[in-house]
């Protein structure tokens, strides 16, 4: 099964991080971009969280996303782990997808094409994702997220660079 538009409404690239403040070092001194939205997603989702911090960073038209996980909690980060503090991986691409619909169709082309879902969930009511799993024929994730009405704004606080 072929998918044409795979790579359609591409706007995120993003990054696992064994150190968040080591990677944004890292993009302010060899790429320029040094403002950042970094969020605590164990204050936010306690304890039983597998990422300790999500960093977001509007590059022009791209958002630049950092990823720490856990230390020692199973996820679909732990394998893209870099081993050096200030190390940083290539994990997904991020597509916005404008309608539910849009998304669960979506997710049913990626399924049919063999790339099953890897995680997929929702922050309250703002905002909807599912990681395809392309690591096999891509070497990283696709994810897929969806910003209902209540989500318009969820990317207002990310600063542009």
């Amino acid at each position: 099964m072929s998918l044409p538009a795979l790579f359609g409404d591409h706007f995120q690239i993003a990054y696992v991080v064994r150190d968040t403040q080591a990677a944004i070092d890292v993009f302010t001194r060899r790429f320029g971009v040094k403002q950042w939205h970094v969020m605590d997603m164990v204050a936010v989702h306690g304890e039983q969280s597998a990422i300790r911090a999500i960093s977001l960073a509007w590059s022009g038209d791209v958002m630049i996303e950092l990823i720490e996980p856990v230390p020692g909690k199973a996820s679909i980060y732990t394998d893209y782990t870099p081993a050096t503090q200030d190390g940083i991986r290539l994990h997904h691409f991020g597509f916005l997808i404008p309608t539910m619909e849009e998304f669960e169709e979506t997710v049913r082309l990626l399924d049919a094409a063999g790339f099953p879902t890897a995680a997929a969930g929702q922050f309250g009511d703002q905002l909807h994702f599912h990681y395809a799993d392309t690591t096999p024929a891509l070497g990283h994730y696709y994810e897929l997220i969806h910003l209902p009405p209540a989500g318009a704004n969820f990317f207002a606080a990310v600063p542009k660079n």
